[in-house]
């Protein structure tokens, strides 16, 4: 009878310990598999973006037509590879290539291939030229350690400038099967381990006293007093186990520094360093989607004076002037506004989905404001901050907005000058 349970016991033993190992490294294998994927496509997403906000497509395409640079080209070429070489490790290469029936010409490429410069069509390209040439669909592609993003860019009049070609590091696919492999090690370990301790803890409990007692009541002898003692099968941590936690462990910790590095330099190329607001490059990207709004309050701000305090008192103390007129500006906005800067002293305030009443409001609050002084208490020169808007809904002109906005902007600078009696500089 003993004989019997130990078999049955085994067999089932034995089925529980293969299916929680295929059970636990299909789970591991779908969830680093997920992973995996997500982190790739994260950088791909930054990377393109990046790339996206710093070529002008309507730019790139007067470059390739001309075949000449400018201060603006090698601007936007130096800022790719900048951000190429502080994301080496996952960032290859990003290109901007334009492609014909016969052949494809770099506009920008961080690999030192100049303007103009042919780039022959390979198998893969070859197979996808039609798509190409037409440039309406972005996809991507694994080739090696390499991950080949394709994206068109195209120009304000909806013609093909280039594709954007990014090419990403695929290191950590060369760990994929290692991990795979160590995890599925490691759990065939642990099976083996807990029905080793099984069998040993039904031997001990339960096969061995069924033992006796069937050999007790065949033989009919005498009673056999026994006292186990031993201790149960008792196991430490495995070293496989432990390298494959530290293995997984770096890998992610790689990537989380990664994508910090990544969400850094978006960062940096959408913000003004001095003021911390927008830049204009960022406005450039943002445009098309403001002249869509159902309602806008477009806000021009500039500084009055700034000149005769830069002249006078120097570019620090004009610098503070810039800066706090920013935190004036910030500390008004809610989180549906954007503030732009788009020059030395001049700030734009997109506010959307406002009512007039809403505007008003806002409006009353400058006025009351005014003048704002934005310079220091002991400073000789003062400076104040100027203003003009012009509000949009249904259907609007953007460019006429803007201009109304300038234009009273300027006529609030003139009554501020009065005012203060500042000089016209």
């Amino acid at each position: 009878m003993a004989f019997t349970i130990q078999k049955r016991v085994c067999f089932s033993a034995v089925v529980i310990m293969v299916a929680f190992v295929l059970t636990s490294f299909l789970s591991v294998v779908y969830c680093v598999r997920i992973l995996y994927e997500n982190f790739r496509k994260e950088i791909a997403n930054s990377v393109i973006s990046f790339a996206s906000l710093t070529i002008n497509p309507d730019d790139a395409k007067d470059y390739l037509t001309l075949r000449t640079t400018d201060e603006a080209y090698i601007s936007v070429l130096q800022s790719l590879k900048k951000y190429q070489s502080e994301n080496a490790t996952t960032v290859k290469r990003i290109s901007l290539v334009s492609f014909t029936s016969t052949t494809g010409n770099y506009i920008y490429d961080t690999d030192e291939c100049k303007l103009g410069e042919r780039l022959e069509y390979d198998d893969y390209t070859d197979s996808v030229r039609a798509e190409l040439i037409n440039g309406r669909n972005a996809w991507s592609r694994e080739s090696g350690e390499s991950c080949f993003y394709f994206v068109p860019q195209r120009t304000t009049d909806d013609r093909l400038a280039g594709y954007l070609m990014i090419e990403l590091n695929n290191r950590y696919r060369s760990m994929y099967f290692p991990i795979l492999l160590g995890t599925a090690g490691g759990l065939l370990v642990i099976g083996i381990i807990a029905v080793l301790f099984l069998m040993r803890f039904m031997r001990r409990k339960v096969f061995n006293p069924v033992k006796r007692f069937t050999e007790a009541a065949s033989s009919f002898t005498t009673e056999e007093n026994t006292h186990p003692a031993e201790e149960l099968f008792h196991s430490s941590g495995k070293d496989e186990i432990s390298q494959l936690g530290k293995a997984i462990g770096k890998m992610f910790t790689d990537l989380s520094s990664g994508a910090e590095s990544l969400s850094k330099a978006l960062y940096e190329a959408n913000h003004d360093g001095m003021t911390q607001v927008l830049n204009k490059r960022c406005y450039a990207a943002m445009e098309e989607s403001f002249r869509h709004c159902n309602s806008i309050c477009v806000v021009y701000f500039d500084v009055n004076n700034l000149k005769l305090m830069n002249d006078t008192l120097g570019h620090e103390k004009g610098d503070y002037v810039i800066k706090k007129a920013a935190e004036y500006i910030r500390g008004m906005m809610t989180n549906s506004d954007y503030c732009f800067r788009m020059g030395g002293d001049e700030f734009m305030l997109i506010m959307t989905e406002y009512s007039f009443r809403s505007i008003d409001a806002f409006i009353e609050k400058l006025d009351s404001d005014a003048p704002y002084i934005l310079s220091q208490m002991g400073d000789s020169v003062k400076c104040a901050i100027s203003y003009g808007y012009a509000y949009g809904k249904g259907q609007y002109s953007y460019e006429a907005l803007l201009a109304e906005a300038e234009e009273n902007m300027y006529h609030k600078k003139t009554e501020l000058k009065a005012l203060m009696n500042m000089p016209d500089r």
